[in-house]
């Protein structure tokens, strides 16, 4: 009796156990999502532990879309919000999630600005009384026990607003991730010269700009996927071709918001798997020869994108939401008022 009673034993906690394995297996996945927030960035990590951080937030008119994405993921509270730097189109959204959750940390680049969003960011920050870190190259902040998150990068006194860009890279066992914001080639070269850059997935800076993603680097990085975030017909020309071809020659697999929508990549440290919320058209493999890549669109909104001349900001925005820089035919230096080289962002 006393062995069948042990045997009963053994048997209800082998049972017992299998859900909790299985629990415990799928808590122990690292989730990057790659938000698709029309021209600009959004990227939400959940460690496997379960502590989240969000970096950037697109342009403010996502701001509802990111909210609703991070509330589809079941989160209620972030443990770090990343600012890479103070541009509109990856803060803009940060301010409908600051009044959504609880912010635990708040890492910003130290750049100043004087846009109203970045100043009504700033106030909700101290409002909030938000934990407020300007970081330091080499910096790491404590995700999860078994991942790294490192800031190869960080540059408050940066002259331009896109080499201020935070650099991140997050390592989990033997998958890793390089988030660069829009960091210039400059910036590329400085940080590839120092430290590994190597990464299985790479998020490609500055939207896929020929600004960022120099063949040097792209060879040093050698991803595995490679993320472009951008928006649809956008006036940029994003991605340009060059990088789109930098990449495959590197044997890349490519997504980009624009056309895969949200992406998502899950990992248990040895593997990863990449998913998408659009099923994925065969475009999204042009070849390198396909002019669509690399011609600005002339499909705005309201107005031809070939409209240069504007009597103002409001105006301008109609055309192009996050305003214009100084080597674009459409600038005007009156319309920038705090002489960043960047005219009517919001």
């Amino acid at each position: 009796m006393k062995k069948l009673l042990s045997f009963i034993v053994a048997l209800v906690l082998i049972v017992g156990f299998i859900p909790f394995s299985n629990a415990e297996a799928a808590a122990k996945s690292l989730k990057v999502h790659f938000i698709n927030v029309g021209q600009g960035d959004s990227i939400l990590v959940q460690a496997p532990a379960g502590k989240t951080m969000l970096i950037d937030g697109g342009p403010k008119s996502a701001g509802d879309d990111v909210v609703a994405f991070l509330k589809s993921k079941g989160v209620k509270h972030l443990d770090y919000v990343v600012a890479t730097h103070p541009d509109a189109d990856h803060i803009g959204g940060l301010i409908d999630v600051l009044k959504t959750f609880k912010v635990k940390n708040f890492i910003d680049s130290g750049k100043a600005h004087t846009t109203e969003t970045y100043v009504e960011m700033l106030t909700l920050i101290d409002k909030k009384n938000i934990n407020y870190i300007v970081p330091s190259t080499l910096d790491t902040y404590k995700l999860d026990p078994n991942m790294t998150t490192r800031v190869l990068y960080a540059n408050s006194d940066a002259d331009d607003n896109n080499d201020a860009s935070i650099v991140l890279k997050l390592t989990y066992n033997k998958v890793s991730f390089l988030l660069t914001g829009d960091a210039s080639t400059e910036i590329e070269e400085q940080i590839a010269s120092k430290y590994d850059v190597s990464a299985t997935v790479l998020k490609a800076g500055h939207h896929g700009s020929d600004t960022s993603s120099s063949a040097k680097f792209i060879s040093k990085v050698k991803p595995k996927v490679a993320i472009l975030s951008y928006g649809k017909d956008n006036s940029y020309g994003h991605p340009n071709s060059a990088v789109v071809s930098r990449l495959k020659n590197v044997g890349a697999k490519i997504y980009k918001t624009a056309t895969d929508c949200n992406i998502t990549v899950t990992s248990d440290g040895k593997t990863y798997k990449v998913t998408n919320s659009c099923a994925k058209p065969t475009t999204t493999k042009p070849a390198p020869s396909k002019p669509a890549t690399t011609k600005p669109s002339s499909k705005p909104t309201t107005k031809p994108a070939t409209q240069t001349n504007f009597k103002n900001c409001t105006e301008l925005r109609k055309v192009y939401p996050s305003g214009v820089s100084s080597s674009h035919a459409a600038y005007q230096s009156k319309m920038d008022r705090d002489k960043d080289g960047w005219a009517c962002e919001r």
